[in-house]
């Protein structure tokens, strides 16, 4: 269900009823995994009054709960919440960083995790964690040149960015240009 009303998918008015449909998949997933018992079936026992309506949640509510799943280490709840909060522009830095962290823990591929740190520093160029993070990621990619850009950055902002490593791919690196030249060597 999520994944059929994921806000992402639609756009205009319809974007705004996926949004709400989101939200209670959203919800009630969340006290499915906690064991939250079901309320009673108002219809079906006049007696009983219906509950309260609850109180909207404000973003910052959706990023704690968010924060909370992974602190329980339940990533598709984590994942869920912050990409919900992708859309509320006072948390969506928090919200997208925390979604990157998610990828990390769950160790999802290198270029997902890229992508996601990106996103931060494209929001706030400052952050120091992003920056420091994708001069890493960018050394692993094999981009040196915004590996060493970050790295600046990083230093700038008063973090050691962590040390180049060579490019594999370069004689004396320990590539595969060294294998292939043992492979090719005479002696």
């Amino acid at each position: 269900m999520a994944k059929k009303w994921h806000p992402d998918k639609f756009s205009g008015p319809e974007k705004i009823a996926a949004e709400d449909h989101f939200r209670e998949i959203t919800e009630a997933y969340a006290k499915i995994k906690n064991g939250v018992a079901a309320l009673p079936d108002v219809a079906a026992s006049p007696a009983i009054a219906a509950p309260p309506a609850p109180a909207a949640k404000s973003p910052k509510d959706w990023l704690f709960e968010a924060q909370g799943g992974l602190a329980q280490k339940n990533y598709e709840l984590a994942i869920s919440l912050s990409q919900f909060c992708f859309q509320f522009p006072e948390v969506a830095e928090h919200a997208r960083l925390l979604y990157a962290t998610v990828l990390e823990e769950t160790g999802r591929d290198i270029k997902s995790r890229t992508r996601a740190y990106e996103e931060v520093a494209r929001i706030n160029p400052n952050n120091v964690r992003a920056v420091a993070k994708l001069a890493e990621l960018y050394s692993a990619l094999n981009m040196p040149a915004r590996a060493a850009s970050m790295a600046k950055k990083a230093k700038a902002l008063g973090v050691s960015a962590p040390r180049k490593a060579p490019p594999p791919d370069k004689p004396g690196a320990g590539g595969i240009v060294d294998k292939f030249a043992g492979f090719f060597k005479r002696g």
